[in-house]
């Protein structure tokens, strides 16, 4: 099973995987505004404010190690400079596995 998050990658450059929580805790108080965020740029059929906006996104999944969603959102990104249509439903699909994954982990300090 992937997960969202990816721990030995976190606690490589963290140094230590204590930090997580609240590093994660951090994450998951911005995800609201950026959906808000995301949603009015789709509503604006505003392709630029998408990419800036994911943009900033994937630099705050560096900080948890959502290497997948990193993954996904450069996609994105690359398919955009070439003219195509971002999948806005596999990127906030990603957000949510992230978000789920974080949760879980704000939730249970102790258990890593």
């Amino acid at each position: 099973m992937n997960t969202a998050i990816d721990l030995l990658k976190f606690e490589q450059s963290s140094g230590n995987l204590k930090w997580l929580p609240v590093v994660a805790a951090a994450f998951l108080r911005q995800l609201p505004q950026w959906r808000v965020d995301f949603a009015a740029a789709l509503a604006e059929q505003n392709p630029g404010h998408q990419v800036d906006l994911l943009h900033k996104i994937k630099g705050a999944c560096y900080a948890v190690a959502a290497y997948n969603t990193i993954e996904a959102i450069a996609q994105a990104e690359a398919a955009h400079a070439l003219g195509k249509p971002l999948a806005p439903s596999r990127l906030l699909r990603h957000l949510e596995w992230v978000e789920a994954e974080l949760h879980t982990i704000v939730g249970n300090p102790a258990a890593q």
